[in-house]
């Protein structure tokens, strides 16, 4: 399932892009995720990994593109695999940010995640009204 979603966000794309990419912030915006660690070493770059908590479900994240501060993806794997794919430009003193979710469910949780798709697609628009509210602070 693939779920497409923008937002303007009222500060720097490069403080956007530093937001997102060091996953340990989601815990401080996204109210799903309640614990993230950085598993790798510092700094975030390409190939950074985290462990995550996403609504109960652990999931493991690395960093598969890092062109700061335009283009990054995260790789997600747990249940079910997940890509981020974020592009974040430069917009009026502040910063449009468009993302592509790409959620690859497997066996069983194919059909429970054709139920629960209106669901996610719902849910996102409020994770991104708390990272712009992370943002703008």
């Amino acid at each position: 399932m693939r779920v497409r979603a923008s937002t303007r966000i009222d500060c720097p794309p490069e403080k956007v892009f530093d937001t997102l990419a060091d996953v340990r912030n989601d815990v401080r915006w996204n109210d799903r995720i309640t614990s993230a660690e950085l598993r790798s070493s510092e700094p975030i770059d390409l190939g950074s990994r985290f462990a995550i908590v996403n609504g109960g479900a652990a999931y493991d994240v690395t960093v598969t593109t890092y062109e700061r501060p335009s283009r990054l993806v995260l790789e997600a794997r747990g249940k079910p695999d997940l890509t981020i794919g974020y592009t974040i430009a430069p917009a009026d003193g502040g910063t449009d940010l468009h993302a592509d979710f790409d959620f690859r469910p497997a066996g069983v949780q194919k059909a429970v995640f054709a139920l629960v798709g209106p669901l996610v697609r719902r849910e996102i628009p409020k994770q991104f009204a708390g990272l712009k509210a992370f943002c703008e602070n």
